[in-house]
C-alpha cells in the first residue's frame, strides 16, 4: 500500500465527518485503492471487537452513478450496505402504508398470475411477505422515489467511513462531472446534520480535479504514479522473474507506462500479442517493444496527464510528449540539442523546461556551461 494511502486510513480510523479525494491519474489505481482501504479499515474494526472482519460493518463503499440508478442496484445486491439499505426501506414502506385507508390492501399474485388473495399490511413482518415492487406499486412512483432516497440518505449515516468510487470521466463530459459532484454535495451537506457524522472519501481523476466549489472543501490525498522499478518487482513478484521479458525490455515498459499500473498492464499485453503475431523468438528484446507500442500511443496516453500543466496551450503539448519520447529513447540531452530537436526558439524551449520540471517530468543538471536535461525518476 502506498504511503499515502496508509497514512489516509490511519486519519479515517480516529476521526469523525472527514471529507477527502483520493486524486490520481486514470488507471494509476484509486479502486484498488479504495478497496485496500476498506479492507483495511474493516480489519481495524475486527481487531477492536475481537471479530473476524464483517463486510456488514460500517464502512460502505460503491462505485457512484446517479441516486435514481445506485439506489435500485443496491437493493438487488446481497451486502452489508445493501442489507441495511433493505431493513431501513422496508420499515419505510411499512410505514407508508399503514397511513393507507384500512380498506387498502397488496395484491400478491403467484408465479402462475392468479391472484393468491388478499392480506392488510399492517406490520414489517407482513410487508416481509409481499416484493417491493406490489407495495411500491401501490404507493406510486413519486412517493417511492423519496422513500428510497431517505432511506439511503438513513442508511449512510449509520457509517463511520462511506468510500465513494467515482468513474473516470471524459474530459469532454463536465456537464457529467459537475451534476455528479452537487448531488454528493447535497448528500454530504445532509449527512453533516446527522449526530455522528460518518467520514467520506471520493475518488476523483486528477485530470478534471478543478472548476467545482465542493472540490475546495475536501482534503487532498494524491494518488502517486508507481516508480518503473516497483512496477517491475510487482511483475517479478507474480510471475517468478521477468519472462518471457528481458529485464531490460520490461523495465522500459514500465518506464512507457509513466506510473500508471492500467497503462503498464495494458503495453504488455500489446507487447505479447505483437510477438505471438510477428512469431519471433524469446525472450522479447528491447527493440521488440519499441515495435510493438508505437509512439502515437505513448503520445495519447500522455496527453491525458500533460493536459494538466498546459490546460490550453495544446502545440505546447505536443511539443513536450516528443521531447518526453526523445529523452525516454535517447536519455540526458544537452538543452542546446533540444532546442535544435523541437526547432523552438530558446526562450519558448525554456519555458516548456520549467513547466516541466516543476510538474517532476525532467530534471536539469549543470555540465559546464550547458544544462543537461533528462527524465525525471519517478
Amino acid at each position: 500500500m502506498p504511503d499515502e494511502v496508509s497514512n489516509l486510513c490511519r486519519k479515517l480510523a480516529s476521526e469523525r465527518g472527514g471529507l477527502h479525494a483520493l486524486i490520481g491519474y486514470q488507471g494509476v489505481g484509486k479502486t484498488s485503492a479504495m478497496l485496500a482501504i476498506a479492507h483495511e479499515l474493516r480489519k481495524s474494526e475486527a481487531v477492536e471487537t475481537k471479530q473476524k472482519p464483517d463486510l456488514s460493518g460500517t464502512v460502505f463503499t460503491f462505485k457512484w452513478r446517479s441516486p435514481s440508478e445506485l439506489i435500485p442496484e443496491l437493493l438487488k445486491r446481497e451486502d452489508g450496505l445493501s442489507s441495511k439499505l433493505k431493513g431501513i426501506y422496508m420499515s419505510s414502506l411499512a410505514q407508508a402504508l399503514k397511513k393507507r385507508r384500512p380498506d387498502e390492501m397488496l395484491i400478491r399474485k403467484t408465479t402462475s398470475g392468479y391472484k393468491e388473495g388478499l392480506r392488510y399490511v399492517k406490520t414489517l413482518e407482513d410487508l416481509a411477505s409481499f416484493d417491493f415492487t406490489e407495495a411500491e406499486r401501490t404507493l406510486g412512483k413519486a412517493l417511492v422515489e423519496r422513500l428510497r432516497y431517505e432511506s439511503f440518505l438513513r442508511t449512510l449515516a449509520k457509517a463511520k467511513t462511506i468510500l465513494i468510487d467515482l468513474p473516470d470521466y471524459s474530459k469532454t463530459d463536465i456537464r457529467r462531472v459537475t451534476t455528479d459532484l452537487e448531488t454528493i454535495h447535497w448528500i454530504w451537506n445532509g449527512l453533516t446534520q446527522t449526530p455522528n457524522q460518518p467520514n467520506i472519501v471520493i475518488s476523483f481523476q486528477k485530470e478534471l480535479f478543478r472548476g467545482h466549489f465542493f472540490l475546495g472543501k475536501m482534503n487532498r490525498v494524491d494518488l502517486m504514479p508507481f516508480r518503473p522499478e516497483a512496477l517491475l518487482k510487482f511483475y517479478e513478484k507474480r510471475f517468478n522473474g521477468t519472462e518471457p521479458f528481458t529485464q531490460e525490455a520490461l523495465l522500459m515498459i514500465a518506464k512507457m507506462s509513466r506510473g500508471i499500473f492500467r497503462r503498464f498492464l495494458r503495453y504488455i499485453t500489446l507487447t505479447l500479442n505483437h510477438q505471438e503475431q510477428a512469431s519471433t523468438s524469446l525472450p522479447i528484446t528491447l527493440d521488440q517493444v519499441h515495435e510493438a507500442i508505437p509512439a502515437q500511443l505513448l503520445a495519447q496516453d500522455m496527453d491525458q496527464q500533460l493536459t494538466e500543466i498546459f490546460p490550453k496551450q495544446p502545440d505546447l503539448r505536443i511539443q513536450a510528449i516528443r521531447l518526453l519520447l526523445y529523452l525516454e529513447e535517447h536519455g540526458p540531452t544537452s538543452q542546446t540539442k533540444i532546442t535544435q530537436i523541437l526547432n523552438l526558439p530558446e526562450y519558448a524551449v525554456t519555458r516548456l523546461l520549467n513547466r516541466l520540471e516543476d510538474s517532476h517530468y525532467i530534471q536539469r543538471e549543470k555540465k559546464g556551461l550547458e544544462n543537461t536535461i533528462s527524465l525525471a525518476a519517478l
